[in-house]
């Protein structure tokens, strides 16, 4: 069994199968649909992230220097593609110090030291070689540049989370001149989602944790991996706006409650009338306004009336200054208005237009009386005359002048009646302003007024009238607004504040009924979609747990989602005990627990969806008993079918189950010298298992020749396959290729020579050019791969001893 396949196709965009399920649903009305997709849209434009193109990451190598356990630079060699590797050695050894280190240079922590003491954390240095730690993590990626690599360097002064923390990739080349800078800053924002959705390690430390931890924790870690954080944004945005309908409502309907407590006992007739519209259900909102004294707009309310006492007029001195103006200058030209005076003006008028003629027209014969010639002589005379009669008119004229100014600066003063002292039949006792508007109307008449003996005296006693009547009025207003104030004013703007929440709630009654039924629906999609989506998880987990379990009496059964957001969230996990139903966490022991947080990490780890191929697990063995650990070599190993698992155990069970059952792994083993010096060497791999059972076969003295013989060959065979198919993932992976594609390659080779001409001719291989493709090499090349091949069918002639000899030489010369 494989552990999610890779999917010919990804599935439909939520968004588009919530779509259809709205469509085909008779009992969803327009509006529903509306909002439920509109929330799904929001959802998008809030919560859009850039996307992640990193993807098919496979691990290359970890070097590591100065970081717990390692002193000098030590490297994790790993062969990048899918496959198990175990990487071994006893405690202390610093094999853990490896998996702590890819953890912090990709996530920039580290999961086994959360919640530790300080102790845990100040001891990241090795004691020996600490100066300056380093930490390198080569990753292989799909795509045209491959091959990077992720380090986090620290200075001798460096706290932990001070490292210098980059991205390093190949450097640019002729062919390809744009390429990346060599490195760059580590872009962790773009990493750490797809860290928490899809985090490939695993520590000792968490799996208990998995289990045992926060239940919303794991809910929520599920839930987004289901892939239906998009339903959980739109849900909460429906719910977040519903939320704000519902409390405007409830806050409406508690402050129309309050009102009709605060104006119940009043004997104001307006709160009486006012407090029976507001005892039903569903108040007159319009009544209420029109009812409510003070009104917003209401001529006669306090704003009117307030507007009624800002009204000003202009000073006493202002008024007093024009109408003395007026006198004066109208007495001096009572005074200068002589018979001779005006005789004069009027010469000076005839002669000022004669002379501007003879100006224009030039010398011409007098128009008066015919007789005479108007020319130059007669102009140089008619100036000096006409300076004299100006020099005896001149006070005449200046009066006049300034008489006309101050009956303009006069009618400039007076305004029209104000549109606050109209009429209304709902004015206040208090408030007559009829005699202010008389008292207006006299002194507006001003502004039209010419001059006449006695104008001065008219604005004097107008304007003095008019003060009278206004200050009367304003008095008698400052009344009205004190008594309102005291009874009713205090009422009016809660009233006007509760009257514009609730025209807010009605205007939205219908949004949220429609609020409400789009957020039952959606809850309701939630729950089928994450049931359908949450079982290939749940069959997986329930797989790995019946393979983890051997001779466990805890059965795994159904695992449930339970909770939306905003509510309580948890996982359950139904177990039974000898076949009755059980609390899984009460009966477990601590093996059975950590395989059952084994059974919940592996789905989530190697969902297809994940941009990482790898999964690393750091001692799972421990608390295992002993039939537990077949079981975890079997999952281990179905896994590693199409994910690059690495496993770090100090517990030989591990590695002696995967040998025993034959299981294709390489061993890694980590020895650790003095002054933290850490070795690493190849102690099995698959290509050295085969070999290794090769020889035992030749060996085996009770064997029939024939049986031997065959089995002898077979092992070869396999042994050149095995190495052949790891050249494969290595190449072509390292070219860039998806590994997806790698992988069809992979299961096209469906014979040993197809596998060699993959591995060595490229992915447009021909088989029947591969024999002269070897020969141009070594012509012994041919004829070793000839008896690899037919071997285990016919005779070849040689000795098993030889056929093995060569299959080494023939795999040291495929996988250099």
């Amino acid at each position: 069994m494989r552990v999610n396949p890779t999917p010919t196709e990804l599935p439909p965009r939520l968004s588009e199968v919530v779509a259809r399920r709205l469509a085909e649903d008779p009992a969803v009305t327009r509006d529903v649909v509306d909002a439920v997709l509109g929330a799904l849209r929001d959802g998008d434009s809030r919560h859009g992230s850039s996307e992640f193109d990193v993807n098919g990451i496979f691990l290359s190598a970890i070097r590591v220097r100065g970081f717990r356990g390692i002193g000098p630079e030590a490297t994790l060699e790993l062969a990048p593609g899918p496959g198990l590797t175990l990487v071994v050695g006893r405690n202390g050894s610093g094999k853990s110090s490896f998996a702590e280190a890819a953890e912090m240079a990709l996530t920039g922590g580290n999961r086994r030291w959360d919640g530790r003491s300080a102790a845990w954390r100040e001891g990241w240095r090795n004691l020996h070689d600490g100066a300056t730690p380093r930490i390198e993590l080569d990753l292989l990626t799909e795509g045209e540049r491959p091959a990077f690599t992720v380090s986090k360097e620290w200075t001798p002064e460096a706290g932990l989370g001070e490292a210098h923390w980059t991205e390093r990739h190949p450097s640019s080349t002729a062919e390809s001149p744009d390429s990346e800078p060599l490195s760059a800053p580590f872009d962790s924002d773009r990493w750490t989602s797809v860290l928490d959705l899809y985090r490939p390690f695993l520590s000792y430390s968490e799996l208990g944790a998995l289990v045992d931890g926060k239940p919303s924790d794991l809910f929520d870690a599920l839930h987004q991996l289901l892939g239906l954080d998009e339903l959980t944004v739109a849900q909460e945005s429906l719910r977040t706006r519903r939320l704000e309908l519902d409390r405007a409502l409830r806050n409406s309907r508690q402050e129309q409650a309050n009102l009709v407590a605060a104006m119940e006992h009043l004997a104001d007739e307006r709160a009486v009338a006012v407090t029976e519209l507001l005892r039903k259900p569903t108040p007159d909102l319009k009544a209420i306004g029109r009812r409510v004294f003070g009104a917003i707009g209401d001529p006669i309310g306090p704003e009117g009336l307030r507007a009624i006492v800002r009204l000003a007029l202009p000073s006493p001195a202002e008024v007093a200054e024009v109408a003395d103006r007026i006198d004066s200058s109208g007495a001096a030209v009572a005074r200068g208005s002589t018979v001779d005076a005006e005789t004069d003006l009027r010469v000076l008028d005839v002669l000022r237009k004669a002379r501007d003629h003879v100006e224009l027209a030039g010398a011409c014969a007098c128009p008066v009386c015919g007789h005479g010639i108007l020319d130059e002589e007669w102009a140089r005379a008619t100036d000096i005359t006409i300076a004299a009669l100006s020099t005896r008119v001149g006070a005449l004229t200046d009066a006049r002048a300034e008489l006309a100014d101050a009956v303009r600066a006069a009618r400039a003063l007076p305004e029209q009646v104000p549109r606050e002292l109209d009429f209304h039949p709902r004015t206040p006792p208090t408030v007559d302003t009829g005699a202010v508007r008389r008292a207006w109307s006299e002194w507006a008449a001003l502004s039209e007024a010419d001059y006449e003996p006695g104008l001065g005296e008219r604005l004097r006693c107008a304007h003095t009238r008019l003060v009278d009547q206004l200050e009367l009025l304003q008095q008698g207003t400052r009344k009205e607004l004190d008594r309102l104030d005291e009874v009713w004013a205090p009422l009016v703007p809660r009233i006007v504040g509760w009257l514009e929440t609730a025209r807010e709630v009605a205007l939205h009654a219908v949004e949220l009924r429609t609020l409400r039924r789009a957020e039952d629906w959606l809850k309701s999609a939630t729950a089928g979609l994450r049931g359908e989506r949450m079982t290939p998880l749940e069959t997986t987990a329930r797989w790995v747990w019946r393979t983890l379990r051997q001779q466990s009496n805890v059965e795994l059964g159904a695992i449930r989602l339970q909770g939306n957001a905003g509510t309580a969230r948890r996982v359950l996990l139904d177990v039974t005990v000898d076949e009755v139903d059980g609390a899984a966490l009460g009966v477990m022991s601590q093996g059975e627990l950590h395989a059952l947080g084994l059974s919940l990490f592996l789905p989530r780890a190697t969902v297809p969806e994940s941009p990482f191929r790898f999964v690393m697990i750091d001692d799972p063995v421990q608390a295992m008993d002993p039939a537990k650990v077949d079981g975890l070599a079997m999952v281990l190993a179905t896994v590693a079918w199409n994910r690059q698992v690495v496993v770090f155990t100090h517990d030989e069970r591990l590695a002696e189950a995967v040998r025993r059952m034959q299981l294709d792994a390489t061993v890694l083993e980590v020895q650790r010298r003095e002054r933290s010096v850490v070795e690493v060497r190849v102690s099995g791999d698959p290509v050295r298992r085969y070999l290794d059972d090769a020889r035992s076969l030749a060996r085996t003295p009770q064997l029939p020749q024939a049986i031997a013989d065959e089995l002898v060959a077979t092992c070869c065979r396999s042994a050149v396959e095995a190495a052949a198919q790891a050249r494969v993932r290595r190449d072509l992976l390292a070219a860039g290729m998806d590994y997806r594609e790698v992988e069809r390659y992979v299961e096209r080779a469906h014979t040993t020579r197809a596998m060699v001409a993959l591995a060595v001719m490229g992915v447009n291989y021909n088989v029947d050019d591969l024999n002269a493709f070897l020969a141009r090499d070594a012509r012994w090349l041919v004829n070793a791969l000839r008896d690899v091949t037919a071997a285990a069918h016919v005779p070849i002639g040689r000795s098993m001893r030889e056929l093995i000899s060569d299959t080494e030489r023939f795999i040291t010369w495929l996988t250099r």
